[in-house]
């Protein structure tokens, strides 16, 4: 009984959440990425690329990790 109670509340919530969640995320996607320059990631992409070519970053590291560097006082 109180099973099928559960599952009677739940199931229409759920249901809701699989309807909208979707939606949702597609409207957050937009909200976040739809109205950028699409090439803003170039910039960033080709700064990488140098970098890699002269063997000072492989694909596990990030450029922002490496600004911390630009001002050591042994450069």
């Amino acid at each position: 009984m109180t099973k099928n109670f559960w599952k009677k509340l739940t199931d229409p919530f759920l249901s809701i959440v699989e309807t909208y969640s979707g939606k949702i995320n597609s409207w957050a996607w937009t909200q976040r990425w739809g109205k950028r320059d699409p090439n803003e990631w170039v910039e960033g992409y080709r700064e990488w690329k140098k970098l890699q070519e002269m063997g000072v970053v492989d694909d596990k590291v990030k450029l922002k990790d490496l600004k911390k560097f630009d001002n050591c006082p042994h450069n």
